[in-house]
């Protein structure tokens, strides 16, 4: 088998075989399975590209620096690759932090943001790497450390947004970064320590309408105009895509434009000219991403019931349908002629292993209208390329993780 081999948890091929060819044609997903077996991730390298390039356009009117978001699929093959092409990173956890140095990247690019407190806040902080407190116990232990330098602080703006409670991480459902009301405590802490503080961190969750976006930046400025050491605001990710239709893609130049116009209005007001920082997770690889399957049965529970398709994966692969109600493109790749309205299952021993819950309701299921199935045709689920092999429900039933493949080399 040509091509470099990755491990990290799991097989992981970079597919050389399949450079150049269609991801979603039937004849390309038929060799995909053959040479690796089903169930596969399969990402594409060339949109990958695209995606950085796209994004590094729109950052070229402002100065911002791109972190990408490890935890939505940190693949040591994609870490280096946007690595390469200049992007720097935020880690969720010191682990992630590893591994990307073990990828290659330069600790002083990273940037950890973690509910847990680093193992060894020594360590942490001598790396090089741009430590960010998300509590006040975390603040107390970098004050307890040897090392004494600039850090950031995360911030809870009391604003939050989402398509469910559970993708929301600001406000007063969210235990993420130090309650906004707390910032006299912060500045109290940095005048007793002497420890500088030169970056704010915020992020309120997700979404893709700009005005949301205006609305917290201009929320986070009214953050740091109470902390005058602070150079950078970090606006976190959250950038959403549209996967499947009605669902609405965060157009990321007008995001841009909105950032830079209440930056410079900032400036004038304060004389302070921030830098701004970002951290897209999702918008970078999620589209990029597809989840090869096969069905293994197909059932029904009578006239007034369903029609199950079962595959050979589920939420030990691809958790987000179960987790948030989140919907994913579904294609059967047969030549059959008519349709049929399925649920479609996934293979664990668990009734909310459902891959087409209804639209954010993960109680709740929606049948898809999908060309008749047979045992044996494959399925490939799109939106795959964020949190899905990087939050999966590993070992469940004990059954293999999926293979994670790339092409478009």
């Amino acid at each position: 088998m040509r091509g470099s081999a990755y491990t990290l948890g799991q097989k992981t091929i970079i597919a050389d075989e399949m450079k150049n060819r269609a991801l979603l044609n039937q004849k390309t997903a038929s060799e995909l399975i053959t040479l690796y077996r089903s169930p596969l991730y399969v990402y594409d390298l060339a949109k990958l590209k695209e995606r950085v390039k796209e994004l590094l356009d729109y950052c070229k009117t402002i100065d911002c620096t791109v972190r990408y978001a490890i935890k939505a699929n940190p693949h040591p093959r994609i870490i280096k690759l946007f690595d390469e092409l200049g992007l720097h990173f935020d880690a969720s956890s010191d682990y992630e932090a590893d591994e990307a140095v073990s990828a290659g990247v330069d600790p002083v690019k990273i940037s950890l943001s973690s509910q847990q407190p680093p193992g060894d806040m020594n360590k942490t902080l001598r790396s090089g790497i741009k430590f960010v407190a998300t509590s006040l116990h975390q603040l107390d232990l970098v004050s307890k450390a040897a090392r004494k330098e600039n850090i950031a602080v995360r911030l809870n703006p009391g604003l939050g947004a989402g398509h469910n409670r559970r993708t929301t991480t600001g406000g007063v459902i969210s235990s993420f970064g130090v309650w906004h009301e707390y910032i006299p405590k912060v500045l109290d802490w940095q005048l007793q320590t002497g420890i500088n503080i030169n970056r704010v961190h915020i992020h309120i969750g997700s979404g893709g309408d700009s005005q949301i976006w205006r609305q917290a930046i201009q929320k986070s400025l009214e953050l740091v105009n109470q902390m005058p050491s602070v150079e950078i605001l970090n606006m976190g990710g959250g950038y959403s895509i549209a996967r499947v239709a009605g669902e609405e893609s965060a157009d990321m130049s007008q995001i841009m434009t909105v950032f830079k116009y209440e930056l410079a209005n900032f400036a004038k007001q304060t004389g302070r000219h921030l830098r701004l920082e970002i951290e897209p997770g999702t918008w970078l690889v999620g589209n990029a991403g597809f989840l090869l399957c096969k069905i293994v049965d197909i059932v029904d529970t009578g006239k007034r019931g369903f029609n199950f398709i079962k595959l050979d994966s589920g939420m030990n692969d691809l958790l987000r349908p179960a987790m948030y109600g989140a919907q994913h493109p579904i294609e059967v790749l047969n030549n059959s002629k008519s349709t049929k309205d399925y649920v479609v299952v996934g293979h664990n021993c668990e009734t909310g292993d459902i891959m087409t819950p209804a639209p954010g309701d993960p109680e709740g299921i929606k049948p898809r209208n999908l060309p008749e199935g047979a045992i044996g045709d494959l399925v490939v689920i799109g939106g795959a390329g964020a949190y899905g092999a990087s939050m999966r429900v590993v070992g469940y039933n004990s059954f293999p993780s999926a293979t994670e493949v790339f092409i478009n080399e």
